[in-house]
């Protein structure tokens, strides 16, 4: 079987697949998929992507880093390391560094964040062709076959881990989510773990990194700064590494979402939009977090942390509840 996802890989780089991957969620998602508001397989088929995106969510514009995968896709081996920035990761003195207090999100302020830097932008498969894929650890060693048979070990485990991501997604406790494969899944599955269709999908504006480039660390004056809702409910899709576009989505715990307007006090760094998640209530972080340790916090402690996100990352809130502009 010779799919689009097939040849980009004989090329070397990484397509996708379809996988609700959350076990609590599957009876659910299955009912989203044959509900009436979705549109029949045939009809999807037939549809443009942004067709498609306009017919299962008519009140939500396209977020720029969808258009992105759309238009400009390279067809390269998607790498990033996700983990730097979760806090589910045990971390190191990057982690530590990633973080910040919300204090910092004004304008006229100055902040040096680490930003994930994006290296390729990886092919966003229909539905049809990620189904027609294996997505499992019970399948690694053909999936490498298909997709990399050439990439190195440290790759292949970066593959494996994000399989096992989605077929065990550990969501904290009150979180839920679910890994998309497809422009048709990553549509469906923030409505669901938000519980409404009537949810509005953001991302930033950030540059693609040349190959190497590392996470990015600079002095940036903030220059404006929105408040994506008034709700502390929102759902956040992450790229993880993979041949072709995989997103972990979850809901978070009490959390504020932003954009942030950043310019680099440096010159050479282009100016950005970033998006930045702060978690209102660190009680069910490990006491080990190295954003706690270095600070002298405990996990609980009045303290808004918050961190940046990815250019691919989106972050999904509930519709009507409309945030602010600095």
């Amino acid at each position: 079987m010779h799919t689009r996802a097939t040849r980009y890989w004989r090329r070397g780089a990484m397509p996708g697949m379809d996988a609700f991957a959350a076990v609590s969620l599957l009876a659910t998602l299955f009912l989203v998929r044959a509900a009436a508001a979705h549109p029949p397989a045939a009809a999807a088929d037939a549809m443009t992507p942004t067709d498609y995106w306009r017919a299962v969510l008519p009140e939500t514009p396209m977020p720029r880093a969808i258009l992105d995968l759309l238009t400009t896709s390279t067809g390269d081996i998607h790498h990033h390391d996700h983990a730097a920035v979760h806090i589910h990761s045990s971390g190191n003195k990057l982690v530590a560094d990633v973080f910040f207090f919300h204090d910092v999100l004004r304008p006229g302020s100055v902040i040096t964040p680490i930003i994930p830097p994006t290296i390729t932008l990886p092919p966003l498969l229909p539905l049809r062709e990620a189904d027609a894929l294996p997505f499992s650890t019970g399948r690694f060693a053909d999936i490498l076959a298909m997709f990399a048979p050439t990439t190195s070990d440290a790759m292949g485990e970066e593959i494996r881990s994000t399989l096992d991501t989605c077929e065990n997604t550990r969501p904290l406790p009150g979180e839920k989510a679910a890994c998309a494969t497809s422009l048709e899944s990553l549509a469906r599955i923030p409505a669901v773990l938000l519980g409404t269709r009537n949810v509005r999908a953001f991302s930033g504006d950030m540059p693609t990194d040349p190959a190497g480039t590392s996470a990015k660390r600079g002095r940036y004056n903030v220059t404006a700064v929105q408040k994506l809702s008034e709700s502390l409910t929102a759902a956040a899709c992450h790229d993880l590494t993979y041949p072709y576009v995989v997103f972990y989505c979850h809901t978070t715990n009490p959390a504020a979402t932003y954009l942030v307007k950043l310019a680099a006090q440096d010159g050479g760094t282009p100016d950005m939009e970033a998006l930045v998640v702060c978690h209102l209530d660190t009680s069910l972080w490990s006491p080990r977090h190295p954003f706690l340790v270095a600070h002298s916090l405990k996990p609980g402690d009045d303290a808004v942390v918050c961190h940046f996100l990815s250019k691919l990352s989106i972050v999904w809130v509930p519709a009507g509840e409309q945030g602010w502009r600095a």
